[in-house]
């Protein structure tokens, strides 16, 4: 559950989730829909404002909106370089990458959504507009859905009961009890297919990153448009996914990487 702004102990505090407020907002936020979003007062959502912008970490676009600024950028980019799992991890994904000429996606868990820490743009002509550090959900992604299904069973529950069941295509499953039958086929079979649940026009096949304990940590996909990637492609390829991912829960393991 998220806390309001307004709730948080320090000026710091606010002013991260204030941050994040603005680097969430699609479309971009003016002054007075941050005003009514946060529930801040006028004086300190100006203070704030102007300070994260001489921190370098906003900016103010010329139609007046609130926008992440290059500073952030960099943050970001000192954050995913220093995720061990990534460093480890690459190898794997270049192989995979190479073999099979589509997007590959590495993801982990935060929560009850998933972020994506690194990619591998397919060279063909149609690509996707995934992009490192976006967010997903758990419930209709392959990555997502890698990782919940093998999660312990009772934690597994509590997070299907607590997330919204958001129905992104008709595709989606929005029933609890058809997703816990579908994770159990997960389990069985040791991967995840996304067939145009999320997005229309875009499928994958996940496969799960274990750390030593077993517990998934991580997930790996292919992930093409449809039109590319039928029901026969998505079973050449599920293979090669869970060997990949298996190598890199074996070496992230091996290097202590993941404990």
């Amino acid at each position: 559950m998220t806390i309001p702004i307004t709730d948080l102990p320090t000026s710091i505090a606010k002013a991260f989730a204030l941050l994040r407020c603005v680097s969430m907002s699609e479309p971009p936020a003016s002054f007075s829909t941050l005003l009514e979003q946060t529930g801040l007062p006028k004086a300190t959502l100006h203070r704030l404002l102007q300070e994260l912008v001489t921190a370098g970490l906003i900016r103010t676009a010329p139609d007046r909106t609130y926008r992440p600024a290059l500073g952030l950028l960099e943050l970001a980019y000192r954050a995913w370089e220093s995720i061990d799992l990534k460093a480890v991890a690459s190898r794997h994904v270049d192989t995979l990458w190479r073999s099979t000429d589509e997007t590959v996606h590495l993801a982990v868990r935060d929560g009850h959504e998933i972020i994506y820490i690194d990619k591998r743009e397919s060279p063909k002509t149609l690509r996707l507009f995934s992009s490192v550090g976006r967010r997903g959900p758990l419930h209709c992604t392959g990555v997502g859905k890698a990782i919940l299904a093998f999660l312990p069973q009772a934690e597994r529950d509590e997070i299907i009961d607590a997330i919204t069941l958001t129905e992104h295509t008709p595709h989606t499953i929005t029933s609890r009890h058809l997703l816990r039958a579908a994770f159990d086929e997960i389990r069985t079979a040791g991967l995840a297919f996304d067939r145009e649940e999320h997005e229309i026009g875009i499928v994958c096949v996940a496969a799960p990153i274990f750390d030593r304990a077993g517990r998934p940590v991580a997930s790996l996909s292919v992930t093409a448009p449809a039109m590319r990637m039928d029901n026969a492609r998505l079973a050449t390829l599920a293979p090669e996914v869970k060997t990949a991912a298996d190598r890199i829960s074996a070496d992230a393991v091996a290097s202590n990487c993941l404990t």
